[in-house]
């Protein structure tokens, strides 16, 4: 009871923080690409605001949430940071300094199968979960598969190790999700960044497509 609790708190958080994401993503979109700006509605949300949008990635971030933290779990038994009892007990430079170098490489390694392993499965459930969100038509997804998911798993390269390096080495696990969704949150403006280009483009093909789009 008290972890499903405690899964449903964090399910709870990070679907916020996607929402959250998605709407500073969204605000950032449109007053970069208004033709004109409205002096005095600027305490309006804003213009073009997309509730829909907002609620999908809530959606998404409750959903995958549970994946994440028992992901999480699983790391933490498989590569765990605690020293040897023997280590510990041991008041020698020798055995001392052998628990930084076993926790060293427990990190080294959950970063590593972090990265090959859980990395590309979070990236295409994210292009994948978002399409069917959104309703997208199999072809329509299949190219969104083919364009978006090599550039949301390279930027995730170059955010996610160097994040993951302290989630592993300093933040307790009941806290690696919320931390995950912290950094999350300019993660997730980057991500509704991105599929609100991928969205305008695949509507600009089929308006090159369709005589009746104007």
């Amino acid at each position: 009871m008290v972890a499903a609790k405690r899964i449903a708190a964090l399910a709870l958080f990070s679907g916020s923080v996607s929402a959250t994401g998605n709407i500073i993503a969204q605000y950032i979109d449109s007053w970069s690409t208004a033709p004109r700006r409205v002096e005095n509605k600027f305490f309006v949300l804003f213009p073009g605001y997309e509730p829909a949008q907002t609620l999908r990635f809530f959606v998404y971030g409750v959903s995958f949430a549970p994946i994440s933290f028992r992901w999480h779990a699983f790391l933490n038994s498989r590569f765990p940071l605690v020293a040897s009892a023997k280590a510990a007990a041991s008041k020698s430079a020798t055995a001392s300094a052998q628990p930084l170098s076993d926790k060293a490489r427990a990190v080294l390694k959950r970063i590593a199968v972090d990265q090959t392993v859980f990395a590309p499965f979070a990236s295409g459930a994210f292009v994948v979960g978002m399409g069917l969100l959104e309703g997208l038509r199999s072809s329509d997804l299949v190219e969104r598969i083919r364009v978006q998911y090599p550039r949301v798993l390279m930027v995730g390269y170059l955010v996610w190790p160097a994040a993951q390096l302290i989630n592993f080495s300093i933040v307790p696990l009941m806290y690696r999700v919320q931390f995950g969704s912290v950094v999350g949150l300019f993660w997730n403006t980057y991500l509704s960044w991105s599929s609100a280009q991928m969205k305008r483009d695949q509507q600009r093909k089929a308006c090159a497509s369709n005589t009746a789009c104007i």
